[in-house]
């Protein structure tokens, strides 16, 4: 597949930055410097420093220059988006994709998961058991559901897992019921006890039991 110029430009300065270890908060070089060292033109520089500006790597401020950013999920997850809505899917793809990849997930934080990490699991647990009106539980079940991601120690499956999230952000889920909320929280703690426990298999069926009840 033929890339294009501002793709690759994009391409290379994103190298540069790893090449130079640059972190969030430092400066690129000047369009000139850049320009010559990447061996492209102006015009491909200009359009690739406008992509990662566009995917949040990079932002551009008045006499400041450019200076590299944090890379923030919300962002990658745009252009996801864009290309699932361009290929089709239904609700349920993006459920069982979900199902499929945190029960994994929920399997590896029981064998990996360390002190820290169940504590950070129980936190988000008690924070979600303590909401006491429906609108405000999404936050808490998302760090429940990051903190069991994160205790995997794979950066890979965190990524990916907050990448299926964010495609299920703003869908109605719940059919937001108090019933559905105990019966959910429930079953948050079973998981929890699973992987207290080290029980992989356990915390693989349970987490798949808990996404796919939706469907």
């Amino acid at each position: 597949m033929i890339k294009s110029p501002a793709s690759e430009a994009a391409r290379r300065i994103r190298q540069f930055i790893l090449n130079h270890r640059l972190e969030p908060g430092d400066h690129l070089p000047t369009h000139d410097v850049l320009s010559q060292h990447l061996e492209i033109g102006r015009l491909p520089l200009r359009e690739g420093l406008s992509i990662l500006r566009h995917q949040g790597l990079i932002k551009t401020r008045n006499k400041a220059g450019t200076i590299v950013c944090k890379p923030n999920i919300k962002n990658l997850g745009e252009p996801i988006s864009w290309h699932l809505d361009g290929v089709g899917y239904e609700f349920e793809d993006l459920v069982l994709a979900r199902a499929c990849l945190e029960s994994g997930a929920a399997a590896e934080a029981a064998e990996r998961r360390t002190a820290r990490d169940l504590l950070k699991i129980l936190d988000a647990l008690e924070r979600l058991e303590a909401c006491t009106s429906l609108p405000n539980d999404l936050p808490e079940e998302e760090s429940f559901h990051l903190a069991i991601l994160e205790a995997t120690h794979n950066p890979v499956i965190t990524t990916f897992g907050q990448l299926i999230q964010l495609q299920i952000q703003g869908v109605d889920l719940a059919k937001g019921t108090f019933k559905r909320h105990e019966e959910s929280n429930k079953e948050h703690r079973a998981i929890y006890k699973a992987i207290d426990r080290k029980d992989r298999e356990a915390a693989r069926s349970l987490m798949y039991s808990h996404i796919t009840v939706q469907l």
